[in-house]
């Protein structure tokens, strides 16, 4: 090995280990890579290395066989990319869809229960959901008022996770779930204290339901210094303990008042559960007394050593004290309560006096998050029906799954596609995404290595919104959306494939994300940039109205790194006049576009003395592609084939046996889970429940972090 490679190695580790700092899910924390340089792909030596890695909680990369700066480039950028191409997608706002469905008349209407619908409320451990809606088209495309949307949800009993509280009856409705009555037991009350403290048990009795705040039993412990938080302002604060004679007294606090106190003793001879456990009841609306609060203690003692009062508790328990008004003729949007049955706790609704009818390019609000949305599609006709589905909007920011088709673990092959996984990437408007997952169960619960999971996906033409640009090759992976290649033609009718000297990343076996695709109009001033993704910004230094040409600088992070003259005023201009191009190397493949912006015109103001310029049209894709090479691994799946031709890849676990065990959460590949119920009952009657999801982060738009930094333009500097 020569001296310059490993000065260039040296250089490559000490900026891969910089960059490991900024990247992961907003966690500060340098992390350990072990760069493989001139190592044979799947020798012991490679495999030696990967071992230590994961011994030291650090990662591998490989430098594969780099000779030059410009090939550790593009070697670490393949690897880097490899092992964050999987980070847990970030949005504004997730839209959880059910299946897509055809705008005709329906001999039998559509029904989507929480197996079809991933919107609906539904818990894989206990099988917990009943939530259904039932549409029924007429007339072509009309839902008509009184029938044509019917919404029905039937309560469940359910354990308190404390499970010597006994049960509880849960229900999904408006596609969350909340708590409608305690369990009752005549016959031992103690077995279903929260029913027995309570003098009222059912909300539904008085048609209301109210939200489940808190349900666990983990152990926490709590001393007089550190009061037990609760939801909605409550804490539980321990004034004093008397381990002599037993007892804890402790004060309630809503927003720092005192609003309830009560003695438990949970350490006496004897102690019933109703000696442990701390209650507070309230009314909710027409329901009286019931039970809001539980805490149960697991102990108390008394720390000599620091005069400290402790206790431990092992359960609580919280219903919000805001119930929602389910009585019948209450409106939810398009939707009316028709029937509220205490008995049966079941809740039918449906789109009384609300006629829908599904037009294209529509986004109708149904009934609190779930909505209708149609398709903007061009071509609408008996052989094309129009395409609507049925969604759930979240802008409330935390972490959130998006799961498929719920099945059973018995031997047979399931498939899920982007009709039956919301997770998939799909585009209603163009129906785009081709993304399949192959699951073969034999063994009773084995997904067999090299093919007990198989993963396709191909690419389609997409226009890009710019429509004069011509069409590029859009595919789904990994449950994302990527650009493959740009489709072939002539300067005229493709400009951003005529100006690319490399246009198909697949032939080089990489993807990359698109980050802008739109044609909005925009105006820039030389006072006012057009900003970009990656650190990119454009930048109007100067209009020659009399010559028609605009001179503008690109700039990335502040540094200028290309400039241009564009002519979108002069006679008879053409695409290649009106487009501002920039070509970047993307690993191996070379001089291709990755930012464009399309001038409408470019005027200069004499009143402000000021040059300004209208785009109608921007394009970039990621500097930071994503390997997709043949044996490359993402978690248990493995790239085995991929077609640059017919711009097709598919995966397989190989190497890779699954067991679908009870209780267990596995990682497919990228954000793609797998996960099995936590089910006490598993059986020829009651077969191990399984689905596939996505973990999906949502935040406010102005705090989404920036991404991995770009491996590449660090390493680019040493060449």
């Amino acid at each position: 090995m020569k001296l310059e490679h490993i000065t260039t190695l040296i250089l490559a580790a000490f900026f891969a280990s910089g960059i490991a700092s900024t990247v992961g899910a907003g966690v500060n924390e340098t992390e350990l890579f072990i760069i493989g340089f001139d190592i044979a792909e799947g020798s012991p030596e490679e495999e030696n290395l990967k071992d230590m890695a994961e011994q030291m909680g650090g990662s591998y990369i490989s430098a594969e066989d780099a000779t030059t700066a410009a090939d550790l480039e593009v070697a670490l950028t393949r690897s880097f990319a490899g092992i964050y191409g999987g980070a847990t997608e970030t949005l504004s706002l997730l839209e959880i869809r059910g299946p897509v469905a055809d705008v005709v008349d329906t001999p039998e209407p559509y029904v989507w229960g929480p197996q079809e619908f991933a919107g609906f409320y539904y818990d894989i451990d206990d099988d917990l959901g009943r939530e259904s809606l039932r549409l029924t088209i007429t007339g072509g495309n009309v839902l008509d008022e009184d029938g044509g949307v019917v919404y029905e949800t039937v309560a469940q009993e359910n354990d308190f996770d404390f499970e010597e509280w006994g049960r509880y009856w849960t229900i999904g409705f408006l596609a969350e779930e909340y708590f409608a009555a305690y369990v009752e037991n005549e016959a031992e009350p103690l077995k279903a204290y929260l029913a027995d403290d309570s003098t009222d048990t059912n909300l539904l009795a008085d048609e209301q339901l109210s939200k489940v705040l808190y349900d666990d039993d983990e152990e926490r412990t709590f001393t007089t210094g550190t009061p037990l938080m609760l939801a909605d302002g409550y804490e539980l604060v321990i004034q004093e303990i008397d381990v002599d004679n037993n007892w804890v007294y402790v004060e309630l606090m809503e927003n720092g008042m005192v609003v309830d106190s009560a003695v438990v003793e949970p350490s006496k001879e004897y102690a019933t559960i109703e000696d442990k456990t701390y209650t507070y009841k309230a009314d909710l609306g027409d329901t009286k007394d019931i039970v809001v609060i539980a805490v149960h203690f697991k102990n108390a003692i008394h720390l000599k050593s620091s005069d400290q009062d402790l206790a431990t508790i092992d359960g609580i328990w919280q219903v919000s004290e805001r119930p929602i008004d389910i009585e019948e003729d209450t409106e939810f949007d398009k939707m009316t309560v028709q029937s509220v049955n205490a008995d049966t706790k079941t809740i039918v609704m449906d789109n009384e006096d609300e006629k829908i009818t599904l037009n294209k390019n529509k986004d109708i609000l149904l009934m609190g998050d779930t909505r209708i949305k149609t398709a903007d599609q061009d071509d609408v006709s008996v052989e094309n029906p129009l395409r609507f589905y049925i969604y759930k909007e979240i802008t409330e920011p935390g972490t959130y799954e998006i799961r498929g088709s719920v099945n059973d673990a018995v031997d047979g092959t399931i498939e899920w596609t982007v009709s039956s996984f919301a997770g998939f990437y799909y585009d209603i408007d163009d129906y785009l995404g081709t993304e399949k997952i192959t699951m073969t169960v034999t063994g009773g619960n084995v997904l067999d290595e090299d093919g007990g999971v198989v993963y396709e996906t191909s690419a389609q033409p997409n226009d890009f919104d710019f429509e004069d640009w011509g069409e590029y090759m859009t595919i789904g992976f990994l449950a994302e959306e990527y650009f493959a290649a740009y489709s072939e033609g002539d300067a005229e009718t493709a400009y951003l494939y005529d100006d690319s000297t490399d246009y198909n990343l697949m032939v080089d076996e990489q993807l990359t994300k698109v980050l802008i695709n739109d044609d909005e109009e925009r105006t820039l001033t030389t006072g006012t940039p057009l900003k970009l993704e990656e650190g990119y910004e454009l930048v109007i230094q100067e209009i020659d109205v009399d010559n028609n040409w605009v001179y503008v600088e690109l700039m990335k992070n502040g540094m200028v790194v290309d400039s241009s003259v564009v002519e979108p005023s002069k006679e008879y201009a053409t695409i290649e006049d009106k487009t501002y191009t920039y070509k970047k190397n993307l690993g191996y493949t070379r001089d291709v576009v990755v930012i464009a912006v399309h001038f409408k015109n470019a005027i200069h103001l004499k009143s402000s003395d000021k040059d300004l310029a209208t785009v109608d049209g921007i394009w970039q894709v990621s500097e930071r592609p994503i390997d997709i090479e043949e044996d490359k691994e993402y978690n248990k799946m493995t790239i085995d084939y991929v077609n640059s031709e017919a711009l097709y890849i598919e995966m397989r676990n190989i190497d890779e046996k699954i067991t679908l065990n009870k209780n267990k959460d596995t990682i497919l590949m990228g954000d793609i889970r797998l996960r099995t119920a936590d089910q006490d009952d598993i059986g020829p009657e009651n077969p191990l429940r399984f689905y596939i999801y996505k973990m999906v982060n949502v935040e406010p738009p102005d705090s989404k972090d920036e991404g991995p930094m770009n491996l590449t333009s660090s390493i680019g500097a040493f060449g």
